[in-house]
């Protein structure tokens, strides 16, 4: 499996406090059945110091560590990018950058918003020839309430990530059932950790994930979602997903189109 979205490298933000835990969040990684992950952090708590060559160097020493330790798993070079109006501007100027010298861009939401500008950045990114793929859009406030929100960008070609600890109810019964939904109607195209450290609900599993998964849509298409789908975007591959599927009827009103 592929875990496309991980804050493994030590120090740079809320994720890994010590190459220590990085180490360890790689060694969980493996025992999950992770082969390949991508170091994630997040640009806006990295602030100024962030840089391609300056990941690819912690990147590249973190890699140096795991092959000491026999931890088969290897770590590829990415960052989370936080929502901004001026996003095609700070890729011009490589203040932030996509995964793995891709044209694939992991970006997020605030968690208690929908900001008016999505489409409009989106659509220039797009313009630009980047791909977005939308982080745990299953945790936004606004996107729960309103699953065109997700519809619309999906529709427009956006890609999205759940994380697998939202399938499993880490973030409260609301979140979960928004998540399942989502990959019943394949509004959702990759499962990630979002990993923070080695334990807990934050550590970088995938495999209970997928089984989750493959009960609602079956055991090819969810692992499509840890390897093939993640592996041709770590390629800079194109890809294509399946057609939005509709809603079914739920008890609560926000899961009624």
């Amino acid at each position: 499996m592929i875990d496309l979205h991980t804050h493994i490298l030590p120090g740079l933000d809320d994720g890994a406090e010590t190459l220590e835990d990085s180490i360890r969040m790689a060694q969980v990684a493996a025992e999950d059945g992770i082969t390949r992950l991508v170091a994630t952090p997040h640009g806006a708590e990295w602030g100024g110091g962030a840089s391609r060559e300056d990941l690819a160097t912690r990147v590249a020493e973190l890699r140096a560590v795991l092959a000491v330790r026999g931890v088969n798993v290897t770590v590829h070079p990415g960052l989370e990018i936080y929502l901004d109006p001026d996003l095609p501007a700070q890729l011009e100027s490589g203040s932030i950058f996509p995964l793995n010298d891709t044209r694939y861009l992991l970006v997020e939401l605030p968690l208690q918003s929908y900001p008016r500008y999505v489409d409009q950045v989106f659509f220039d990114l797009q313009l630009r020839g980047y791909h977005p793929i939308l982080a745990h859009p299953e945790r936004n406030n606004g996107i729960q309430k309103d699953h065109r929100l997700l519809e619309q960008l999906v529709e427009r070609g956006v890609l999205a990530q759940v994380t697998a600890g939202s399938l499993l109810g880490a973030w409260g019964s609301m979140v979960k059932k928004t998540a399942q939904v989502f990959v019943e109607r394949r509004l959702v195209h990759i499962i990630a950790s979002d990993a923070h450290t080695y334990e807990g609900a934050r550590a970088p599993r995938l495999s209970a994930a997928v089984r989750m998964a493959a009960k609602l849509i079956g055991e090819d298409s969810a692992l499509a979602m840890v390897e093939r789908t993640p592996e041709r975007i770590l390629a800079g591959e194109e890809v294509s997903p399946e057609p939005i599927l509709q809603a079914r009827g739920h008890k609560s009103w926000l899961f009624w189109r």
